[in-house]
């Protein structure tokens, strides 16, 4: 994550949105589960700040193939509980159950189709 989000998680603006802070990281499980597996790309808005790839973004790196269930659920409960961040464990089960029903998917996802199927929590 901190190639691009930085160690930091405050992200390289305009490139790469924080982490810290971003309901992107602290909300749905599942919805942060599919954008890390199969990536992401399309114009975005964290914090209050909108990453547009036609200028320029380049897409979030699907880790599908990198990481092991197990492995991501650690790497995203990081995610999700530093800089500040608070939110729930991703459990390796959870990971395993959203990497099987979207096995089939080749493509990166765009932003709202994530959120039509998990809306941003309030």
């Amino acid at each position: 994550c901190a190639t691009c989000h930085q160690a930091n998680g405050a992200g390289l603006d305009p490139v790469y949105p924080p982490l810290v802070g971003s309901p992107w990281v602290t909300g749905s499980n599942e919805r942060l589960i599919k954008l890390t597996l199969h990536g992401l790309w399309g114009p975005i808005e964290v914090n209050g700040k909108n990453y547009d790839p036609s200028k320029g973004i380049p897409p979030m790196t699907p880790f599908n193939s990198l990481l092991n269930d197990q492995e991501l659920a650690g790497v995203l409960t990081y995610v999700r509980n530093s800089w500040g961040n608070k939110a729930n464990a991703v459990q390796p089960a959870t990971v395993k159950k959203v990497r099987e029903a979207t096995k089939n998917r080749s493509a990166f996802w765009k932003p709202e189709e994530l959120l039509k199927a998990h809306p941003m929590e309030k």
